[in-house]
């Protein structure tokens, strides 16, 4: 049913991504490829398109050209239900917005990201992993800014991915939160493929891979 490649995270080949169909490119990635493992800081300017192509890499749309791969997986030879699935069941975001529902506790926010029959000892092992054992059953809207991205962390681990995905976890964090959380996401990222887009310089130094957005995209999109 799926093409596949050479065994590694992820594989984008070619991708031009428009904002409208007859529009000129938001940008084109000749290639990017991620290997299992890695942990990657894609860094760059806001509103230059790392957020857009996060969501690339997620399969939360296809490139208007070119080709994406993840896990040996050609997005595009699936439809979108079926690429929900495959999100659902390889890949872990935490999101720049938070996306928690402040009235729930952690359990219940993590919960909603469980397949059904599942347990929710699952949850309560990846919030013991961020360090908030004991705040399982607190309200969202009590806990800090930092606490609450610990949360979202605990989340994108719950279903044990092969993928993590990251859209600036650490942007509205002072610097002490700030590597407290990157340290955090690396380690419960361990033996897994982690890419971090962000324009904080703060932590460029923790992960294995540094690309410049800017170098990463083409500008020879005629």
């Amino acid at each position: 049913m799926y093409n596949a490649v050479r065994t590694m995270g992820i594989v984008v080949t070619n991708a031009v991504v428009r904002i409208k169909p007859n529009d000129a490119p938001l940008f084109s990635i000749r290639s990017f490829q991620a290997n299992s493992g890695e942990s990657i800081l894609i860094k760059g300017a806001s509103g230059k398109g790392k957020t857009t192509f996060l969501h690339l890499l997620a399969g939360l749309f296809l490139p208007d050209e070119g080709e994406v791969f993840v896990d040996n997986v050609k997005l595009s030879d699936m439809d979108e239900a079926s690429r929900c699935i495959f999100r659902r069941t390889n890949i872990g975001i935490v999101f720049q917005k938070l996306n928690l529902i402040e009235h729930l506790t952690p359990i219940e926010n993590i919960e909603l990201s469980v397949r059904k029959g599942k347990s929710n000892q699952r949850a309560v092992e990846c919030l013991e992993v961020v360090g908030l054992q004991g705040r399982e059953h607190d309200k969202v809207s009590c806990m800090s800014l930092g606490e609450q991205q610990r949360v979202a962390i605990a989340r994108a681990l719950v279903g044990d991915f092969k993928i993590i995905l990251a859209d600036e976890p650490t942007s509205s964090l002072d610097e002490k939160n700030a590597i407290a959380v990157t340290k955090l996401l690396l380690q419960a990222s361990q033996n897994k493929t982690l890419i971090v887009v962000s324009h904080d310089h703060r932590i460029e130094q923790f992960y294995s891979r540094v690309l410049d957005f800017e170098e990463l995209i083409s500008h020879d999109t005629n």
